[in-house]
C-alpha cells in the first residue's frame, strides 16, 4: 500500500464503505486500538456496525511514513456523538478501553496509526496510538 492506496482507504472509511475497506485487509486482520483487538473482517464488520450507530466517525489525512514492512499514518479524527455512547454500553459489547462519545458531542483526536502489511501488501495488523499534546500553563 502507498500513500494514494491510503488515502483511497480514508475515503472509503469516511463513506461507510466496508466492503471497499476489507479489500485493503489481509484474511488474517487485526486490529488493536483502545483496549480493545478485532480479529478478522466479520468482527470488523461488526464493530463498525456497533461503533458507527452511535458516532459518527470522519477521519483527515496528517501524513504518510513508509518503513519497512508498513506504515504510519498521523490521521486526525473527529468523533460525533449520533446516540449516548456510555461506559455501561461499551463495557456490554466487550469495548470497556474505548472513551464514551455522548450524544451531540465532537471530539478532535490525532492519532498515529501502525499499519502492518503482509507480503502482498494488503494491511494485516493495525495499531492506534492517540496523540496527548502538553498541557501548557
Amino acid at each position: 500500500m502507498n500513500e494514494q492506496d491510503y488515502h483511497r482507504y480514508i475515503e472509503a472509511f469516511n463513506a461507510r464503505d466496508y466492503a471497499m475497506l476489507e479489500t485493503f485487509f489481509s484474511d488474517d486482520f487485526v486490529l488493536e486500538n483502545a483496549g480493545f483487538r478485532v480479529s478478522g473482517k466479520p468482527a470488523f464488520r461488526e464493530f463498525y456496525r456497533f461503533f458507527h450507530a452511535y458516532c459518527r466517525e470522519t477521519v483527515s489525512f496528517r501524513g504518510f511514513y513508509p518503513g519497512k514492512g508498513g506504515f504510519v499514518a498521523n490521521v486526525v479524527i473527529v468523533f460525533e456523538g449520533l446516540q449516548d455512547l456510555t461506559a455501561e454500553v461499551l463495557a456490554e459489547r466487550g469495548y470497556s478501553g474505548m472513551s464514551v462519545v455522548p450524544q451531540g458531542v465532537q471530539v478532535q483526536v490525532e492519532f498515529l496509526i501502525l499499519y502492518t502489511l503482509n507480503p502482498h501488501g494488503l494491511i494485516q495488523h493495525i495499531k492506534g496510538a492517540v496523540w496527548v499534546p502538553a498541557v501548557s500553563g
